[in-house]
């Protein structure tokens, strides 16, 4: 058998399902593949998620002598990307005498999946060094990184880039809806609606990103809004935009239209509500104090003992708007036995007991939580400010402007309370007086 025999084979194998049967043939061989062959294993064991194949299929190159070129090591720096191991990616990338923007790309991609945000924001100024001109993936990718850091400044500076790429990257309708949730995660609704009107094209993630922004923004009318224009343009939703609807109602406090969304899902759109939809259903609910109706909602679900975020968005809901011990308490029940490790919701029902005195029960929450060796990770927040990322923690001593930042936090406390004790006073007067 020769190499090309070697790589109609190999082909057939992958054509018919048998990829591990492909690889098996490729170390059984003693016939040097030709580079299209490698590429077309590497690449379906990136579409098939196999790390432990597409590592033979490296292993393979390494015990034959095979010296990769720039098409194989950039196939090679995909694959080790996609599956998470940034280190041999980075490895294989800095060992490269030539990079494309196909590699850079993957390694882009790679650090916003991993959630190494600032690294793929970094990576895209190295690029742009090195005189490589973006494309379309390129941009979808670093906006996403600069939306999960919530950092405006950088996204602004992308943006610009992407203006000046020319109309086929710059009119890309995934381009333009990583720019619209960018602006909107980063808080500048204007700026969102802004790349929203000035884009030549849109798609369902588009409009479902622009929906759900108004959305957390308190927009709500303007989110319902926009989702009825949705519809008469002639786009289908998807799940993930009725959730971004429902919670809009959520936020609202508008049940009875969410209801009405709520159950359109089936009748209207042929679309199953699953356990996120009825996750939102039950915040909605328990903001207007419905949490009882909330309750037997989730009972009723079906098979609703699978449905621990269903069951765990309950317990929240409960702690948050005021929700009787017993009905906590049989909530957790449920939600425990389905995710016994979830360290959150055993803060949650302390922090529900603590407000109802209950501090033995408070005492028993952490004695599980030791028990089970179940940490908090400490929740923490940023805000960027003349494009300098701030992060804070609760009780925290790190920062350099901590004792100023604590006078302003206690000055305006302080400046809450007296306007709250004058409102108080004077409704305190007129009851009197109307008496």
């Amino acid at each position: 058998m020769d190499s090309i025999s070697l790589a109609r084979k190999l082909r057939s194998l992958c054509i018919a399902g048998e990829l591990s049967e492909a690889v098996s043939l490729l170390h059984r061989s003693a016939v040097r593949p030709v580079p299209g062959a490698y590429a077309l294993l590497l690449q379906e064991c990136v579409n098939r998620k196999d790390a432990r194949l597409g590592k033979r299929i490296h292993a393979r190159m390494v015990a034959t002598g095979y010296r990769c070129g720039d098409y194989i090591a950039t196939k090679l720096l995909i694959f080790y990307a996609k599956i998470g191991e940034l280190g041999v990616a980075r490895t294989l990338f800095d060992g490269m005498p030539s990079r494309g923007v196909v590699a850079w790309n993957a390694l882009i991609s790679g650090c916003t999946r991993a959630r190494l945000e600032a690294q793929a924001v970094e990576m895209f100024g190295a690029m742009r060094e090195e005189g490589l001109m973006p494309d379309q993936f390129t941009f979808a990718s670093v906006l996403c990184a600069c939306a999960r850091l919530a950092a405006l400044e950088h996204g602004r500076r992308v943006h610009g880039v992407m203006a000046k790429s020319g109309d086929i990257v710059a009119g890309n309708v995934f381009a333009n809806s990583s720019l619209v949730d960018m602006y909107l995660k980063c808080s500048s609704a204007e700026d969102a609606r802004r790349a929203f009107a000035a884009a030549p094209e849109r798609n369902v993630t588009m409009w479902t990103a622009i929906i759900s922004g108004h959305g957390q923004h308190g927009h709500v009318r303007e989110a319902l809004a926009l989702f009825q224009q949705m519809t008469r343009d002639g786009f289908r939703p998807n799940h993930v935009t009725f959730l971004a609807v429902l919670s809009s109602c959520a936020h609202g406090g508008l049940v009875d239209e969410g209801m009405r969304h709520f159950s359109s899902m089936p009748s209207d759109y042929g679309l199953t509500p699953k356990a996120e939809h009825y996750a939102a259903v039950v915040d909605m609910l328990a903001r207007v104090g419905r949490l009882r109706d909330a309750y037997e909602l989730v009972k009723k679900l079906p098979d609703s003992q699978e449905h621990s975020v269903v069951w765990g968005a309950l317990l929240g809901a409960c702690r948050k708007h005021g929700g009787d011990v017993k009905l906590v308490e049989l909530v957790a029940r449920r939600f425990f036995r389905l995710q016994p490790g979830n360290a959150g919701k055993y803060v949650v029902l302390a922090n529900t007991y603590a407000a109802c005195d209950m501090w033995d029960s408070v005492a028993g929450m952490h004695e599980a939580m030791n028990s089970l060796g179940i940490r908090k990770d400490p929740a923490w927040s940023a805000v960027e400010v003349q494009g300098k990322k701030h992060f804070f923690l609760a009780r925290d001593t790190y920062h350099d402007e901590c004792s100023a930042i604590y006078e302003a936090c206690n000055a305006l406390a302080r400046t809450i309370t007296e306007h709250s004790v004058r409102a108080m006073d004077g409704i305190s007067h007129r009851s009197w007086s109307e008496m």
